[in-house]
C-alpha cells in the first residue's frame, strides 16, 4: 500500500512541474513523458548546485584567509 502511496505521489509531482503530460481524446487515452522538459530542468538544477558549490567552497577560503595570522617579514 506504502509503494502505491509514494508512485501516486512521485507521478503527482511529475505532472505538476509538467515532465508528464495527460490526454484524453474520444477512444484514446495517453501519457506523455516529456524528456526535454526533463533535460532541461536537471540541466539548470546541475548548474544551479555547481554554482552554489562554488560559491560555497570561495566563502571557506575566504574564511580560512581571514583566521590566518598576518605573516612576519
Amino acid at each position: 500500500m506504502r509503494v502505491l502511496l509514494i508512485l501516486a505521489a512521485v507521478l503527482l509531482l511529475f505532472a505538476v512541474v509538467g515532465w508528464i503530460t495527460f490526454h484524453s481524446e474520444p477512444g484514446r487515452s495517453s501519457i506523455n513523458l516529456e524528456t526535454d522538459e526533463i533535460r532541461e530542468d536537471t540541466g539548470e538544477m546541475m548548474r544551479s548546485g555547481s554554482k552554489l558549490l562554488r560559491n560555497a567552497e570561495e566563502e571557506i577560503t575566504e574564511d580560512q584567509d581571514d583566521e590566518r595570522p598576518p605573516s612576519q617579514p
